[in-house]
């Protein structure tokens, strides 16, 4: 090769370099060149992550692709700024779809996504089945109150007064948290035999017992009037969170609170959300509402990011994440009389209609 032909060479090459390195920087750092108006935009990605295996993901109506089968994840990149619609497919499952807004250099994340079977299987349970799953520890001794309002260790004749002025209590190992007739909140513990008083936060008392709802580092309590309180066993400090109640209980890592009202079911975070759409521990969010009473509501314990829940009409099933809409799914189209869920069985789920036991796994 000549000296003429290498140096032409040398300089096509830079030339080619230096117009292509900028726009290959550019590329990496999400900017797409727009021929409409002849200017570089920068873009945004979509990441999904299912629980169901291979679905076929489309974006704005078009097929993309599938699921990764390892991970069933799927990541959509070069979007532009603006709303778009994400629908996962899959054969014989409902399909599942959110409307999302992308902002530039910014990776929305949509994950723990279920897909429900069109035709779902289920199976007969029973009460023992019932019983093995709730897994509950033996308590020390039987505990009731009389009609004194005296709290009464054992059974019979052996049994003997632990407590005065007791209105309703709860054993929690070898405590047990009780509040008085004079609506104070206190702890006994078994082992030491002191009693410490926690606080007075103003709860209802009006014959109706209040309602314990246990956890490994926080306690919960509803009073007659619907009236949520919340305890931290580390901190020693027992809040007032909210009203109007009916039910509550944790999710398997104690990192929420389901809460069901008589028409909308919300969710109290207890740590900050590490994931999008990253709420802050404390935030009180309404999850879904419906129009006739809700009267079950239960984690899915699988992902802890999803609930299920009867109503007269019968069980359904939907997402937490409200972003872009929630995806709910009829489980059941029967009239149950109860619906249970147990972290020891995360997939599962139970219902009774009248004296009959059923379940499914999602």
């Amino acid at each position: 090769m000549t000296r003429a032909r290498r140096r032409i060479t040398f300089y096509t090459l830079t030339l080619i370099f230096l117009i292509a390195g900028p726009l290959l920087v550019a590329y990496s750092l999400g900017y797409v060149y727009d021929f409409s108006t002849a200017s570089l935009e920068q873009t945004g990605g979509v990441f999904v992550k299912a629980e169901t295996p291979r679905l076929a993901v489309f974006f704005d109506n078009a097929f993309f692709r599938e699921t990764s089968l390892l991970t069933g994840s799927a990541f959509l990149t070069d979007i532009r700024e603006g709303t778009h619609l994400v629908r996962l497919e899959k054969e014989d499952f409902h399909p599942w779809s959110k409307t999302v807004f992308v902002e530039p250099a910014t990776v929305t994340e949509l994950r723990d996504i279920v897909l429900i079977p069109r035709s779902l299987a289920t199976a007969t349970s029973s009460v023992a089945e019932l019983s093995r799953a709730e897994a509950t520890s033996t308590p020390l001794e039987v505990l009731t109150i009389n009609g004194k309002h005296q709290l009464l260790a054992g059974r019979g004749k052996s049994a003997r007064v632990i407590l005065e002025n007791v209105y309703s209590f709860v054993g929690d190992g070898d405590d047990i948290f009780f509040v008085d007739q004079n609506g104070f909140f206190a702890r006994l513990s078994r082992d030491t035999g002191t009693i410490a008083t926690i606080g007075r936060p103003g709860f209802l008392l009006d014959g109706r017992p209040l309602r314990f709802i246990i956890g490994t580092r926080s306690l919960a309590l509803i009073d007659p009037s619907g009236g949520l309180f919340l305890y931290g066993k580390d901190a020693g400090i027992l809040t007032a969170v909210a009203s109007e109640i009916l039910d509550a209980s944790f999710d398997s890592k104690e990192e929420k609170l389901l809460l069901r009202k008589q028409q909308s079911i919300a969710v109290l975070w207890l740590t900050d959300n590490i994931y999008q759409p990253l709420q802050q521990k404390g935030i009180m969010e309404e999850v879904l509402t419906d129009t006739v009473a809700i009267l079950d509501a239960r984690w899915f314990y699988a992902t802890d990011a999803h609930v299920v829940w009867r109503t007269r009409d019968g069980i359904y099933f939907a997402e937490i994440d409200h972003r872009g809409g929630i995806n709910k799914t009829e489980l059941v189209s029967d009239t149950a009389d109860e619906l249970l869920t147990y972290p020891s069985v995360p997939n599962a789920i139970f219902w009774r209609i009248r004296k009959n036991i059923y379940k499914t796994e999602l």
